[in-house]
């Protein structure tokens, strides 16, 4: 008896509440479903149904049966699929969500050649900085930063970036670069928040950390807006280092007391997704291929 078609039989012989229907699943006509449940029960000593011409019910084997078979069944499904997975060609819509301005620069650039490589994956791209329900919105990928909820999502960590403090050489120029942490006082230090207020920046040199509230005449939830306010001699930013790197090599933007670490040693770049007892093709070669890009940056730390 092939034990495989036995309990895939069984399984859909109890979900259609049929022989007849649950054979014509599997293209098994109904006189040989019969008989191979009728062998299936031989074989492990028990009933499993009980069967009339009009209903069928569970035995209570039956019913421990079918609990595990399904298991066995979906399992079965599942690994099969992964297989077919590794040697099948990555298509379809890839929704992505990603802040802006990462996208612009570390996923824009890039898709001339994810492109080449899988011409047959065609790229949705959202821009925002949070979604509450990626799998709700249809999302496939999200890039975040920082520390994940715990939300049952699978993270993978792509890289990480340094915070850096920096201002234009003008502002620079002008009110003085700051010699020590507590300089900052007086500096028109432009914040990342929602609300107004202040915020807590941390410093470390020599193992010692010291923090200082810092405020000025500017806030926002933006870091690309930050960013252009500091570009324009307007005040001191602190940035993650991947968003600020260009303008530091070109030299429109300096980074201030070098010789401290910049708030956390590192902020972690996830490529979070739902999780999947098999990842889709689609998602498996995007994950790696942002991975292998953001990678080769020399801010990306991992």
């Amino acid at each position: 008896m092939d034990n495989e078609l036995a309990l895939r039989l069984f399984v859909s012989v109890v979900e259609e509440n049929s022989v007849s229907k649950g054979g014509a699943r599997l293209n098994v006509p109904q006189s040989s479903a019969s008989r191979l449940l009728t062998r299936l029960e031989e074989n492990l000593g028990t009933r499993l149904l009980h069967r009339t011409t009009r209903s069928l019910q569970l035995t209570e084997a039956g019913s421990i049966y079918f609990e595990r078979a399904r298991q066995i069944v979906t399992a079965l499904d599942e690994a099969s699929a992964a297989v077919r997975d590794l040697s099948g060609t990555p298509s379809g819509l890839l929704r992505v969500t990603a802040p802006a301005g990462f996208a612009r620069q570390y996923i824009a650039p890039h898709l001339v050649e994810f492109s080449a490589l899988h011409p047959e994956i065609n790229l949705g791209l959202s821009l925002q900085d949070t979604v509450e329900d990626l799998v709700g919105l249809g999302y496939d990928v999200a890039i975040r930063f920082g520390a994940l909820p715990d939300s049952g999502l699978v993270a993978r960590n792509l890289a990480g970036s340094a915070l850096v403090a920096c201002a234009s050489p003008g502002y620079l120029d002008q009110y003085g670069a700051p010699q020590q942490v507590s300089d900052l006082a007086t500096r028109n230090c432009l914040c990342f928040r929602s609300n107004p207020g202040s915020n807590n920046w941390s410093f470390t040199l020599g193992g010692q950390s010291q923090s200082i509230k810092v405020g000025g005449s500017m806030y926002s939830n933006n870091g690309d807006t930050l960013i252009a306010a500091a570009l324009s001699g307007y005040g001191i930013v602190m940035q993650p280092c991947w968003s600020v790197q260009t303008a530091l090599d070109n030299g429109q933007l300096v980074r201030i007391l070098a010789d401290h670490q910049h708030g956390p040693a590192s902020i972690p770049i996830h490529a979070v997704f739902a999780h999947k007892q098999h990842l889709p093709p689609k998602i498996r070669v995007f994950v790696e291929f942002m991975s292998q890009k953001i990678r080769a940056n020399a801010w990306a730390i991992y």
